[in-house]
């Protein structure tokens, strides 16, 4: 008689990774050997293709973050009765947003503050299409914009919200317009 001796399957489901919400994640430096067929699963909420090859994609769920398992299990040869089992994490984090507010109208003679909001940043910063100044340094979501003669005498100023993503997301940003009105002035003659 002849006995044949198979290799028990090895896998190895590859480095753990980051993405951003929103994109997709293909598999790469995934392994296995010995092995009659290969099957990936998630514990998240998205879907994989190719779910029988060792480069797999991830889609995640609509709105979907934190940390997300993939499992490769290799099943056995013949002879051979248990799968080999190899996880790695995907890390999804949130897109950055940015809300720099409604479009506002001033008078010359007064200033606005600002009301932008922000997620998932490490940082923001204001900016102006004028030559106006912000109070604070521009970097906090509630500055106070001081129009200059030339925002005045130009009538709008375009100030944006300009949003560092936190992780390997991409930035952002929003703008808003700001109107400024000239104080009446009048005459009654001589």
């Amino acid at each position: 008689m002849t006995l044949t001796i198979n290799r028990a399957p090895v896998d190895n489901a590859g480095p753990n990774a980051t993405i951003c919400s929103g994109t997709t994640y293909t598999v790469s430096g995934a392994s296995a050997s010995n092995y009659a067929g290969i099957q990936w699963t998630s514990n998240g909420t998205g879907t994989i293709s190719n779910g029988t090859t060792l480069t797999p994609t991830y889609t995640p769920g609509a709105g979907e973050t934190g940390v997300v398992t993939l499992t490769l299990t290799a099943t056995p040869n013949t002879g051979c009765s248990i799968s080999a089992v190899s996880t790695m994490t995907i890390t999804i984090n949130g897109a950055a947003t940015a809300n720099a507010g409604a479009d506002a109208t001033i008078c010359e003679t007064t200033t606005y503050t600002l009301n932008g909001t922000a997620t998932n940043y490490a940082s923001y910063l204001w900016t102006t299409s004028g030559t106006g100044t912000f109070s604070n340094n521009s970097t906090t979501l509630t500055p106070v914009y001081t129009p200059s003669t030339q925002d005045i005498i130009n009538g709008t100023v375009t100030i944006t919200l300009n949003v560092t993503a936190n992780t390997s997301c991409s930035n952002t940003s929003d703008a808003m317009i700001l109107t400024v009105h000239r104080q009446p002035g009048v005459s009654a003659g001589a």
